[in-house]
């Protein structure tokens, strides 16, 4: 179907398979244990998990550094009086707060990246007083949750470190980011990412999580289906919207039903439905792969559900507050001419992986207009 952004299905499937290449290197659990071992009291070693999460989730997607943090968490709390779950929480809000400050971060904002038209750079422009806001209170968390303890030394047993792995790993994702400048298209990355797939991870390959592939396959056809009974024509806060909407559906379907009425307005949906990630336990899938880690690597109170969810819900009112005074806001320089695509022209653009250059194939009835946006 014409709707479908092939493009972008290509490279959600090189990022994934790219991403578990990677994991099963070693190398990334070295760094990330190298690092917090520099760490001697609950307080800063708890910041360094927090800002470890998010900056691991903006360069290797959410689920990836959930995977690896999660776990060094929990054996922290087996060697001193650590408070692991409200760790374990404020990691899974860092990933999603913090980790969207990039395109790679997590799937919404990929598919954002891809429809606006916008360049790497302008996009962490855009994110970045956001995920400032969040971080900020995420560090008041931090001193308002409980008081610092001395950390013992960890003992932590580290995976064989594979050298072909991480060189196939980071010659794929060079091609992933190379798509993501848009020097290249998906193809290269996508054959990549299965040629090394297939010869290093073998069968293991078949067990990386790929739903969110045919996830956005279908959301793609059920954005069309919509816009055929102009479901678009009511009136919507956009805004608004796209916080209620994650909290019932999550946020990376919710983002791709809601894309037709962003026109040029894309701050204001990635705003949304990343301060949406935030809730209830299915707003975003790292407040579920995240619960799901913890459970299985920790014997703590099952109670620790209801934790994840008051936290998650007190920085769901933080982060949509940020999100609506910073988008009220001047641009903070990021002033430029975006391209704005009417809810009936919106299919259309679906055909181009890159929806600026669309614009001069497009017929004379659908062409798309250019004016000024603060987004």
């Amino acid at each position: 179907m014409r709707a479908i952004d092939v493009d972008l299905l290509l490279v959600l499937f090189a990022l994934l398979t790219t991403i578990e290449i990677l994991r099963e290197s070693g190398y990334v659990d070295v760094a990330v244990a190298q690092t917090l071992a520099r760490f001697h009291s609950t307080r800063s070693f708890a910041l360094a998990l927090v800002i470890v999460s998010g900056v691991a989730a903006s360069l290797i997607t959410n689920d990836v550094a959930l995977f690896i943090v999660i776990p060094f968490t929990a054996i922290a709390g087996r060697f001193s009086e650590f408070d692991v779950e409200d760790a374990v929480v404020l990691e899974i809000i860092a990933c999603n707060l913090i980790g969207c400050l990039t395109p790679l971060g997590n799937p919404q904002n990929l598919f954002v990246f891809h429809r606006s038209g916008w360049d790497a750079l302008h996009f962490i422009r855009v994110m970045a007083p956001f995920v400032v806001w969040s971080f900020a209170g995420l560090l008041a968390a931090l001193f308002l949750l409980g008081p610092s303890r001395h950390l013992q030394k960890m003992e932590v047993e580290l995976p064989r470190l594979r050298r072909s792995f991480a060189i196939a790993g980071a010659l794929c994702f060079v091609l992933v980011v190379l798509e993501i400048a848009r020097v290249l298209n998906a193809w290269p990355a996508a054959i990549a990412a299965l040629i090394a797939g297939a010869f290093f991870l073998r069968r293991r390959i078949f067990r990386i999580d790929y739903s969110i592939v045919p996830l956005f396959l279908f959301a793609f056809v059920i954005v069309e289906g919509l816009r055929s009974f102009d479901f678009y024509r009511a009136g919507w806060n956009l805004y608004l919207a796209s916080i209620g909407l994650s909290q019932v559906i999550s946020n990376v379907p919710a983002t791709i039903l809601l894309s037709p009425l962003a026109g040029g307005r894309w701050r204001t949906l990635l705003y949304g439905v990343n301060a949406g990630g935030c809730g209830t336990i299915i707003a975003s899938l790292a407040n579920l792969l995240g619960w799901r880690i913890y459970v299985r690597v920790s014997d703590r109170d099952p109670r620790f559900f209801w934790r994840l969810t008051a936290l998650n819900v007190v920085f769901l009112a933080w982060a949509a507050i940020g999100g609506y005074l910073i988008e009220r806001q001047p641009d903070f320089g990021l002033a430029r001419r975006e391209i704005h695509r009417p809810v009936s022209t919106w299919a259309s653009t679906l055909r181009s992986p890159h929806p600026s250059r669309a614009s001069n194939r497009a017929e004379p009835s659908a062409r798309l207009r250019t004016s000024p946006s603060s987004d």
